[in-house]
């Protein structure tokens, strides 16, 4: 019998801050990818596995802190015996100046550095084939390839699937996978894990280690442990993320203040809480037409959570300003400069201060009163 730990896209020294998250707690999830590692490491120690292979984007080149190799080779050789098997990916590419070249590796460790594929003996009658990633894109890894190995024969690839053929370096599907003579792949690339096809599954996305982005909010962020026994190749997924994104919708349609609307976030929050909120990112958006000028920053500083949260603003605008930028009047002035500095925003936070500006703006020219804390 032999076991594999597979795991894929950890993304390590990633930068978060199109997530919306602040310099502190981007620094914090990249020690946590760090964390993760770890614990993968620790599982394949656990279950006594004979190999783990990585299935690429290992670590993020162009975000990559100094101490990264050395803290990779202090961890893959504390895992030997267990051998270790890396196809790089797009982020982590083999070339001549790249992390991968330039280490010395612990001699448990094995990294495919050739655009082709090639295979390593794990065990007798048990292969695996690798490549590293090719400058061309859109590259069918298995045309007119076919495995000259008896045994059993695991591909380490990453790779899109079908459906996103042609957008990534390397693409596979099933029927290239089974035609090529491979009996099981293992690949990388796709963030939301999976194993296909559906019925008899022999391919398996991992997914990412940890949900990078807003749009991993639904995806399965797992490790898969493959078991060969007899010529016959069981797979199971493990979960192994601790962080989570998930988006939540806020309507302050009858919200008569910022309090009030903190208050209702608040309770939306813990409301869609699973116990962890300092590793949960909220996409707060926000719709509706509340009846004050609401100011995102002075909204995030009433809030009392540990999640992150990062706003969305869809409000509704209560004045018609197509009409009113026809107005040969001071309202009208105002009103065509602040659409111009809407218009111009470089960011939906912008955007929102821009729009909270010109609404305080309007509604004390119509007599109105404009809270102080409206005002900034």
């Amino acid at each position: 019998m032999m076991r594999i730990l597979h795991c894929a896209d950890l993304h390590l020294d990633a930068s978060f801050a199109a997530s919306g998250l602040s310099a502190a707690a981007g620094s914090w999830r990249r020690v946590d990818l760090r964390s993760t590692l770890g614990r993968i490491f620790t599982l394949a120690r656990e279950r006594q596995v004979d190999a783990v292979t990585i299935g690429g984007d290992l670590y993020q080149q162009d975000c990559l802190s100094p101490d990264t190799a050395d803290f990779l080779v202090q961890q893959l050789a504390k895992l030997s015996p267990i051998r270790v098997f890396i196809a790089p990916g797009e982020c982590d590419s083999y070339t001549n100046d790249s992390l991968y070249a330039l280490t010395n590796w612990p001699e448990n460790v094995h990294i495919f550095s050739e655009g082709r594929l090639s295979a390593e003996e794990l065990a007798p009658g048990i292969s695996v084939w690798g490549a590293a990633c090719p400058p061309a894109r859109g590259h069918e890894a298995l045309a007119k390839f076919r495995v000259d190995r008896d045994g059993f024969n695991l591909l380490l690839l990453h790779a899109s699937g079908p459906e996103v053929s042609g957008k990534a370096l390397f693409s596979v599907d099933a029927d290239a996978v089974r035609a090529a003579g491979f009996d099981f792949a293992l690949l990388g690339h796709c963030h939301d894990g999976r194993l296909w096809p559906k019925d008899q599954p022999y391919c398996a996305y991992p997914g990412s280690a940890e949900p990078l982005a807003p749009d991993e909010a639904s995806g399965a962020h797992q490790v898969v442990l493959l078991t060969i026994r007899d010529g016959v190749c069981t797979p199971e997924t493990i979960p192994i993320s601790q962080w989570r994104y998930f988006p939540l919708r806020l309507d302050l349609t009858d919200c008569g203040s910022t309090a009030e609307a903190a208050k209702w976030l608040e309770q939306l929050v813990q409301a869609n809480s699973t116990g962890d909120e300092e590793r949960t990112v909220c996409q707060v958006t926000l719709t509706g037409l509340p009846g004050f000028s609401l100011d995102i920053e002075a909204l995030a500083k009433q809030i009392e959570t540990k999640a992150y949260l990062h706003y969305e603003p869809q409000l509704a605008f209560p004045y018609n300003l197509e009409q009113l930028a026809q107005e040969q009047t001071v309202r009208g002035m105002l009103v065509r400069r602040l659409q111009a500095r809407i218009e111009g925003a470089s960011s939906l936070r912008e955007r929102a201060k821009a729009e909270s500006a010109l609404l305080c703006a309007l509604r004390a020219l119509d007599g109105k009163q404009v809270g102080f804390d409206e005002i900034r």
